[in-house]
Parts: structure tokens; sequence; C-alpha cells
């Protein structure tokens, strides 16, 4: 039978006389009995917490003299409630003062009484202000601590250990667009795609199994309906009893450092006007092909492609013209290669095409071809029509080179050979071209030093009217004479020194030296005689574009007293179609100064006559070529008829060079022309031997 309990009231009731000393002795709490307003009893506790003794209290001080005056008035309403209007219990919290005039907080619970007849209040009273004080220190924090998660413009969220939101802040509910009475209590699968919840709750819970920090990229739907890039930085938090209380999460938006960085790469990586792969992921993507090559086994095929002729383009129809041809042009080359294929420009208007797999010479050569005849159709730049071709060359991986810069060399030299041999072609990389290639590097760092070595000097090629055998003209032709390998054609190391930007340098010296050639011999002849010889000088392309040997033959003629009429300027026909203002400005200038322009080898360019008549032009040199075979084929005989015909009716002289027979001569005679040039008459000849010449040669 289970033990009954008898109730133990009676027996408490017994023993009260013992308990109530112990209950009014007690240290923590402080006993009262108010009657008739005044304190008829106060226990020790009580006139401590107050500063007094009990004797001071008791009898003599009612409530409010212990109460600060801000809160008497809610004091004695409670106690009027209970002496005058019959509430039986109070409890309630009010500020005292001590007799020291400091002030404590109290806690009381009041009950309703009666003492001789009258109502009367007996309650306890406890001192709180430390735990007041401690609350209104977590309440600030609490403030502290919501004002600071607001203020952080990242979004920040808290879950609870089920992965349930506990809170945010504005930036949070920006961020998604919700307001947090949305989301508190709600889950990821709630609020965000399923496929992006499955993500998002996979990674808290990695994080709940292994408490601790955690930092990852995702996608998240924001607002506006996009999905922004963000990182994610998470942690757990934890409760009292160390129990695991759920995480918190900071979002950072990296959507546009996203997009910063993908311009930059872009911008580091592809050309911003063709739009193709530059040279530096041109050499990435080449040597990771080489890389798929070692294991793979497989051949790389490397085309260097370059347009021909596209300078003057730029020149004649400015450089807008010249980039939307640049743009096209990047588009045909893309639509003859394959999709696995590469195609880069390397700056300016070259490009390479890489193409993978690809060891037999026929597709190779297929797709070279399709390249050239793409580039050679007509390009509608606007309201202009141009026309350029292309220079290809072929290199092959592993059979040419073993590096990535190598392999760019020898496609290099390829496409230079492919130019040499006359363009709008193709050509494959051999040995003999890197040979040809060191010797012009050779020949680079000889020609730096020549003039300070005395290596260069001039001869003087005579120049005979053809009507009474006269000498009147001569052409300064320059001379190499490299103690390595002897004498070192024009034709070899001019093209060397204008690549390396020599030409200018080397042009004034032979401007100079010229002068000084013709100062000379008019100090040792008459002045008839002095003024009836003209030499003509070779002006590249070059000087007339950036270079200053020009203005420095004016002021050597100034300088020296030689007139202007004791000079000529020879210069290539590829000139003439440069309209350049400055080009146009120096031949003027030339011509003011009485410098006659001749044009050498005239009917192998463009022969564009109409430049003839609006440039200062004086001479036309007729090209060897039609003068070799002048008395053997009727076509080269026809063509120097015409071209001295129609000089002559442009008021232009012609001299034939290359004359080796005097059956040549006769010819020339007859049809006209007016001066020649060649061995028959004499070989190119140094200073003195040239004077001996003249003398020799006098009317």
């Amino acid at each position: 039978m289970p033990r009954v309990y008898e109730p133990l009231t009676e027996e408490l009731l017994r023993e009260a006389d013992e308990l109530l000393p112990t209950l009014i002795r007690n240290a923590l709490i402080g006993i009262y009995i108010i009657q008739d307003d005044l304190f008829r009893y106060v226990n020790p506790r009580f006139a401590e917490m107050f500063g007094y003794a009990q004797a001071e209290i008791c009898g003599r001080l009612g409530p409010t003299a212990l109460i600060v005056p801000e809160d008497r008035c809610k004091v004695s309403e409670a106690i009027s409630r209970r002496i005058h209007h019959g509430a039986d219990t109070a409890h309630y919290t009010f500020r005292g003062r001590r007799k020291d005039g400091s002030q404590i907080e109290l806690e009381v619970f009041g009950n309703r009484t009666e003492f001789d007849g009258r109502p009367a209040i007996i309650g306890m009273l406890v001192d709180i202000t430390a735990r007041g004080t401690a609350e209104r220190t977590a309440r600030e924090q609490l403030h502290f601590i919501g004002q600071l998660i607001e203020a952080i413009p990242s979004p920040l969220f808290f879950k609870d250990e089920q992965a349930r939101y506990l809170g945010c802040n504005k930036a949070f509910e920006a961020f998604l667009g919700k307001p947090r009475e949305e989301l508190i209590g709600r889950s990821v699968f709630d609020i965000s795609p399923p496929e992006l919840a499955a993500r998002y709750h996979e990674a808290d819970q990695a994080l709940f199994d292994h408490p601790g920090v955690q930092t990852y990229e995702a996608l998240v739907s924001s607002a506006d309906g996009q999905n922004r890039d963000v990182i994610f930085n998470k942690a757990t938090y934890f409760k009292s009893d160390g129990s695991l209380g759920g995480l918190v999460g900071v979002i950072t938006d990296i959507t546009d450092r996203k997009q910063t960085e993908a311009l930059i790469w872009m911008q580091a990586n592809y050309d911003p006007l063709t739009g193709l792969p530059n040279r530096r992921l041109l050499n990435d993507r080449l040597a990771e092909l080489m890389k798929q090559s070692h294991r793979t086994h497989d051949c790389v095929a490397v085309m260097f492609i370059d347009l021909d002729r596209f300078k003057e383009v730029n020149d004649t129809l400015g450089h807008e013209a010249g980039d939307r041809l640049l743009v096209e042009a990047a588009r045909r080359i893309v639509s003859c290669v394959r999709e696995s294929d590469t195609v880069a420009r390397q700056g300016g208007d070259e490009f390479t095409v890489l193409l993978p797999g690809l060891a037999d010479e026929a597709p190779i050569e297929r797709i070279a071809e399709d390249i050239i005849e793409a580039l050679a159709q007509p390009f509608q730049l606007g309201h202009d029509i141009a026309y350029v071709s292309a220079s290809v060359g072929i290199t092959l991986f592993p059979k040419d080179a073993e590096t990535p810069a190598d392999i760019l060399k020898n496609a290099d030299q390829a496409m230079y050979h492919a130019k040499d041999e006359g363009r709008n072609r193709f050509s494959y990389f051999s040995p003999r071209m890197q040979e040809a290639a060191l010797q012009r590097l050779q020949l680079g760092k000889d020609l730096r030093h020549a003039l300070d070595r005395g290596q260069l000097s001039l001869h003087f090629q005579p120049i005979l009217r053809l009507a009474d055998g006269h000498f009147h003209k001569a052409e300064a032709l320059l001379r190499w004479n490299l103690p390595s390998r002897g004498f070192v054609s024009p034709a070899e190391f001019v093209p060397v020194a204008e690549e390396l930007g020599l030409i200018d340098t080397i042009g004034t010296w032979v401007f100079r030296q010229a002068i000084d050639m013709v100062a000379r011999w008019r100090a040792t002849v008459s002045p008839e005689l002095a003024d009836s010889l003209q030499i003509t000088v070779n002006a590249s392309p070059r000087q007339f574009a950036k270079g200053r040997s020009l203005a420095v033959l004016l002021d050597e003629l100034i300088e020296r007293k030689v007139p202007g009429t004791c000079i000529a300027i020879e210069i290539t026909e590829g000139l003439l179609l440069d309209e350049h203002p400055s080009v146009t400005a120096q031949l003027a200038r030339l011509s003011a100064a009485g410098i006659q322009i001749s044009i050498d080898d005239f009917g192998t360019g463009y022969s564009a006559m109409a430049y003839l008549k609006r440039m200062d032009i004086d001479t036309l040199k007729i090209d060897r070529s039609f003068v070799r075979d002048l008395t053997t084929d009727p076509s080269d005989l026809a063509i120097t008829e015409a071209i001295i015909a129609m000089a002559h009716k442009l008021d232009l002289e012609v001299v034939a060079e290359g004359v080796e027979s005097e059956a040549q001569c006769e010819r020339l005679a007859a049809a006209g022309c007016d001066y020649g040039q060649g061995y028959l008459f004499s070989p190119p000849l140094p200073e003195d031997a040239f004077f001996d010449y003249i003398a020799r040669h006098r009317p």
C-alpha cells in the first residue's frame, strides 16, 4: 500500500512561534510592517538596507521617507490599495533613498493584514540594485549589438540548430527583398529556389556536423530576381550549456568584383578591336597544345599571317578604315578554320592560327589557300574599297622546333620568305630560313657599327646624255665593305637598316658625303663646269616618313653654299602613293630648293600616272629589267618607248639604267631617251677614279 502523507499545515502552525524569529533575522530579506502610515516594525536587514538602525525607523518613519521623490506616488498608491481598498497583495519595484542620500533598487512583496483590529501591511523587501545594474548593462549591450548588426552594410543572418532563421539585419532584408517577419522561423527551402536551397542546406549541415567557421562562394537569387555571386562567411555559436545553438552568417556580394575580374581577364587575353585572343593567350594555348601533343603524339601546325600593303590602306584611308579592315580580316580568317582551331591577333596587321592535330600538308595548305583567297577579296570600308593580300608562314610542331618561342619565330620567318617570294602566297619554314635569319641578325649588329668603323663609302656611277655622249650626272651608290665577308650588297643591308631604324642616320651620312664631294669638285673646276654636275642620291621612304636627313640635306646645302641643282633625290614609285601631307610638303620643299626628284625603277610598281602630274617630279628612270631585253623582246621595247613618250609629254626627262651594249644604247637614243647609265659607260667608281672619269669626259 502507498504511504499517505498528512497535511503539514497544523504542524507548521504549531511551530510558527519558532520559525517566525528565524525568518525575521535572515540576512538577505528585509521584513517590515506598515500601519497608520508608519513602519511599526522592520527587521535588522531592512534597517541595514537603508543605512539606519531599527530604532530610527520603527514608529518614527513612514514609507515615503525611504522613497525617492519620483517613485513616492507609485508606492503610496500601492499601499493605499491594500489599506483602504481591500487589495490583498502587491508586487512591484521602486527606488529607495538611503540615510546618506544614495539610491538603491528594491523589489517588494507585500500582503494586507490586521493588527489590533486595524489594517496593516506586512511585506518583504529585496535589494535588486546589482541585478538592476546587470540587467541595464545587458539591455545596453543587446541594444548596441542590435545597432551594430543593423549598421553592417553586408547582409547578415543567424539561424538555430535546425537551420531555421532566427533573425537578420536590414541589409539581408533588402538583399532578398523580404521583411524579416517572413523569414524568422523558416528554412532556405521556404524562401529559395529548390536547386539553390539544397546547396545552402548541405553547407549548413556540414557546418553543424563540424562546428567552426565556413567560407565558400555561391549564387544567391537577389531581390531583383538576378543570381548574384556571393561569398558566405559562417560560424557556429553555442548555448550557455555548451550545446550547439546555431550559426551566424555574413554575405559579401562579389558580383561586381567578378565582372571586373572577368573584364580584366578579357582585356589581358583578348584583342579589344577584333575580339580575338591576343599574344598572351596565344602563347598559353600554344604551350597547352604542345603539352597535349607530347601525350597524344599529334602535330600542331602554326600559321603566321601578315596583310600585304595594309600600311597603305592605313595611310591613305585613315586608321578608322584600317581598323574596320582588320575586324573584317579577322572574321574572314576565323571562317576558314575549324572550331577547335585558334585564331589570334599578334598585333598590327599580323594574325596567328593554331591548327592542332594536323600533320598532312594537304589540309594545312587548303586552309592557307582559303585564307589567302578570302583576304584577297575587296574590303568595303564605308564609301571606299580597299585591296590587300596575305603572306602566310607555316611551321610544324614538333618537327621544326621544341618551344613556343621558336615555333612562333619559325612561322614569322616563313611568312617573311613568302613576302620575299612575291607576297599573296604561303611558305613552309625550313632550316635555311633560320640560317638566313641568323645572318640577317648578325648583319644588323655589324651595321650598327659600320659608320663608326669607317666601313661605309660612296661610289659614283656616271650618267651620260645619249644625244651627244657628254657627262652631266652621276648616281651616288652606297657601298659597305665588311671585313668579315667583303662587300655587302645594298639590296641586302638597306632593308636591314630600315628595319633597325638606322636608315635616317645612314641617309644623313650619305647626303653629307655627296655634298662634300660636290663641294670638292666645285673647288677644282671653273664655275661653268661646277654647275653642270648633278649627283643623284637615293632616299628611302622611311626618311620621308619620320627621318631628319632631308632637313639635314637642305641645311648642308646652305652651309656649304652648294646650289640645290647640284643634287637630285631618287625615290621609289611606292612613295608617290603616300599622299600624306608631310611627304607632299617635303617634296615641295626639295623642289623649291632646286633639288630635282627622280623616280627609280619606273614601270615595275604601281605606275600611277596621275601622281606624276600632281607632285614635283623631274625625271623617270626606266628599270633595267626593260633595258636588258630591249633588243630581243618587242614588248620591252614597246614599254620603253611608251614610257619615254609619256614622260616627254609631261616635260619629264628619262634615264635608262642597266645599259650594257651599244645596241641597247642605239635603241634608247632612237626612242628619244635622254640619259643612259650602265656598265657600257662605266661601273660605279670611288671618288678619285670618278674625278679622273670626269676629267676625261668633259664636254
